[in-house]
């Protein structure tokens, strides 16, 4: 695997600069196979933002985590999480940014060695998708699944841009609703992302300055925007 480096100097807020300054705000590293991406997740801390695009190694800079946007997918986390417990004989799993997910629907078959692996800040896998895989699939450190249900909440730092192209490549990989969160935003923004059969394509319906999201996908789910926004300091 190629070996990415480069010293920056300065203040904090000079290298935060810098490597919002990189277009697009990321390192590439191209043809990564399925070992070599063990071994980087093995020796790297986890606050690194890491994506496997076919066998293409994405890593998000290391900028500070900010409080803000933590506090917003702590919360997040804990909506859901409380309806999963509620509605525990319909899940199969929930995963938080520290998970993964294996999407096939995105691999190419003639180049098994290219895989592609995303982590949702927010994810669940209901029980009848959960329970096609066998069980050593469930066992693995990426699951080969795609969730049902995905939210992203996009913190200062991010890229509104890349962020988008990442819903599309969820509700392409065979999620049924990603819902990604921008409140940096005035009005803020939630799009809801699910697939058209009939345009065969991914839509997505806008929303801005939303109090609640109702999901589609975990039946009587409601998504409360005031807290998440409360948690963030945002009144």
């Amino acid at each position: 695997m190629a070996t990415v480096q480069k010293q920056v100097k300065g203040s904090d807020s000079e290298i935060v600069n810098f490597l919002l300054s990189l277009d697009p705000p990321r390192i590439i590293i191209p043809d990564c196979d399925p070992e070599q991406f063990e071994k980087f997740i093995s020796v790297n801390s986890r606050f690194l933002r890491i994506s496997l695009i076919e066998g293409q190694l994405e890593i998000m800079p290391p900028l500070p985590v900010h409080i803000e946007s933590s506090a917003g997918e702590c919360q997040i986390n804990f909506q859901v999480c409380r309806w999963c417990e509620d509605n525990e004989n319909l899940v199969g799993v929930i995963s938080s940014s520290r998970g993964a997910f294996r999407l096939l629907k995105l691999e190419d078959s003639n180049y098994p060695n290219k895989r592609t692996i995303l982590s949702p800040d927010c994810a669940v896998v209901l029980k009848d998708r959960w329970d096609s895989l066998t069980d050593d699939a469930k066992r693995t450190s990426y699951p080969p699944v795609a969730p049902n249900f995905v939210i992203e909440l996009l913190s200062k730092y991010d890229s509104a841009q890349l962020l988008h192209k990442k819903m599309l490549q969820w509700v392409n990989a065979g999620v049924d609703e990603a819902i990604s969160i921008d409140l940096n935003m005035d009005p803020s923004e939630v799009r809801i992302y699910s697939f058209d059969p009939d345009a065969n394509k991914v839509v997505w319906d806008t929303k801005e300055d939303s109090v609640e999201v109702r999901s589609r996908v975990l039946e009587g789910f409601v998504l409360n925007m005031q807290k998440v926004r409360r948690s963030m300091y945002l009144h």
